[in-house]
């Protein structure tokens, strides 16, 4: 008992704490011990992974049930997904170094304590737009979680024994995505605000474990360096390229406001551009790109994050809204789409060694080429039937492309650029999602437009601008969209429903085009860029496997 008295003095429990805290602390206190300590550490920061991870699938599937609830527009449910991937590919390098520089046990539970505080605004949102607020708090989280979870895990575990805890970490990873799609189906169908309200729980539990077991360490050789010019410029030139792409549709493509817009997200990129070639620590090394395989390595990563991330934001909505399956119905058919990394990632390191990493990664991106044009086929009635082969293909290629990708970039860089290069290939696969899926949905929305005012038109249906942009909304069974649709056009509201659901599909169909022709480039550069045979120059050949995930591991899509 006396050691565990000093041992709760120095975590310094606060005097006000509620009492089950005090409980819970001293049961951990007690279950810890100098041999076990490195397994508590890798189940804390697993959970924190856990939650990225499942928070990339669960949200995609509870989005119809926000639009009913809250009326969102589609606009509106892209920024749900889209503000969190720009948030984290702003900050995530930036994070890393303020953990490098402060400590990395002291910026991880920072993050992870934002991440609980954004699920919290999440969970009790009174609209569409404090849902988006919730997340971008949730991505401020995040964007500290993703560098320094795996950092913190090979600290505590010597070398011979890093292996087995990296793959227990990725294979945590590997799970929360696959079954992420069927989690977020059955908590949307009892209520969508549970896919945030069950993260805070663990959270508490986490950081009250990781700040008992966790130790800090810093790099003490890193400089304290910040590029805010670098991350300033960064920020704005997605953001501000992003939101002209979103409201293209709504302000007119050729209007001041996209253009200008536009413009001077392009102007803030190009200015980043050079920014990052004077300052002393970069958020992003440009030198990187002159490596060939690295360079393939990140093209592939753009053309498959890229196709996961749309896939995964309309999919769902359309075999909801359109097919009419459940949340939970809807989770289980989107799983072809995940489980495929689960059950192929095994094998992963058998197929480099017998064909190399280019045959490898060439054929899984073909493979998804294929699968997207067989998904421009959908149809209102062609059901799950034509869907299904078109994700499986999709999902066999993200496995097959997944590891080899992150193989292949990091086995041709020397060891000294192992960690930067690692960094900058994750913030890469971020800022891919994020910028495809803006200009995926940007060609949805204007298709979508036309369809309808072209259908509307033809079949004689006046409706009020309130009513037409609530069409959206009118498909998820939001009633406030029903009351402005029966409020202009009495007794129509069935065949526009109809129009509606037939609208989105032509849309959707032809907009995954752009997918095909961005997957088929990538394929492309994939098969002349990336070497065929592991280099054996002063690459990172020679250093351990576990050197190459010091950062960023496992599949953080």
């Amino acid at each position: 008992m006396p050691a565990i008295s000093r041992s709760l003095a120095a975590i310094d429990v606060p005097a006000g704490s509620e009492y089950a805290t005090r409980v819970g602390t001293l049961a951990v206190v007690a279950a810890v011990t100098d041999a076990n300590r490195k397994w508590w550490v890798l189940v804390g920061t697993s959970a924190g992974l856990f939650l990225l991870m499942l928070d990339s699938t669960v949200v995609a599937l509870a989005l119809p049930s926000v639009q009913a609830d809250l009326g969102a527009s589609n606009d509106q449910l892209q920024w749900v997904l889209n503000a969190y991937l720009l948030v984290i590919a702003a900050l995530v390098v930036t994070a890393g170094r303020l953990g490098d520089i402060f400590g990395r046990r002291l910026v991880f539970l920072a993050g992870f304590a934002v991440f609980g505080a954004g699920s919290v605004l999440a969970a009790v949102a009174w609209s569409a737009d404090a849902l988006i607020a919730g997340r971008v708090v949730m991505a401020i989280g995040a964007a500290s979680m993703l560098p320094l979870s795996l950092a913190l895990v090979t600290h505590v575990f010597p070398p011979a024994e890093q292996p087995r805890a990296i793959g227990i970490w990725t294979a945590v990873s590997a799970i929360a995505l696959g079954i992420g799609p069927l989690i977020g189906g059955v908590l949307s169908d009892l209520d969508w605000r549970l896919i945030f309200v069950v993260n805070v729980p663990i959270v508490v539990a986490a950081v009250i474990l990781l700040r008992i077991v966790t130790p800090e360490v810093k790099d003490e050789t890193a400089e304290p360096r910040i590029d805010w010019p670098g991350l300033a410029l960064l920020t704005l030139g997605l953001g501000a390229a992003v939101f002209a792409l979103v409201n293209a549709d709504d302000w007119g493509w050729t209007s001041a406001a996209t253009l200008t817009l536009l413009a001077a997200g392009l102007a803030s990129l190009v200015a980043f551009w050079f920014v990052e070639h004077r300052v002393r620590s970069p958020i992003v090394e440009f030198s990187l790109f002159r490596n060939r395989p690295y360079l393939g390595a990140t093209a592939a990563a753009f053309g498959v994050v890229v196709t996961y991330w749309t896939l995964m934001f309309f999919e769902p909505q359309y075999l909801q809204n359109i097919l009419g399956y459940t949340a939970v119905e809807a989770g289980l058919l989107i799983l072809p789409l995940t489980v495929p990394m689960i059950l192929f990632s095994p094998f992963s390191g058998r197929l480099i060694d017998s064909f190399g990493a280019r045959a490898t990664m060439t054929a899984g991106m073909t493979l998804g080429v294929i699968g997207l044009v067989i998904l421009t086929r959908i149809s209102g009635s062609s059901g799950y039937g034509l869907l299904f082969p078109g994700l499986l293909a999709v999902g066999v290629s993200l496995a097959l492309v997944y590891a080899p990708m992150s193989s292949a970039a990091m086995m041709a860089m020397p060891k000294a650029k192992a960690g930067i290069a690692a960094a900058v290939l994750a913030m890469n696969r971020v800022m891919a999602g994020g910028i495809g899926l803006a200009v995926v949905s940007a060609v949805f929305q204007s298709l979508l437009r036309s369809e309808l005012d072209s259908e509307l038109d033809r079949r004689g249906i006046e409706l009020g601008d309130r009513a037409r942009e609530q069409l959206d909304g009118l498909l998820a069974g939001s009633q406030d969209a029903q009351q402005a649709v029966s409020a202009d056009a009495k007794g129509l509201a069935g065949e526009i429903r109809q129009i509606a659901a037939d609208a989105f599909t032509y849309a959707l169909g032809n907009a995954i085009w752009v997918l095909v022709g961005v997957a088929a480039v990538c394929t492309a550069l994939t098969w002349w860029l990336v070497e065929s045979k592991r280099p054996s120059a002063e690459a990172g050949t020679t250093a351990p496997a576990h050197h190459h995930h010091h950062r960023f591991g496992g599949f953080h899509i």
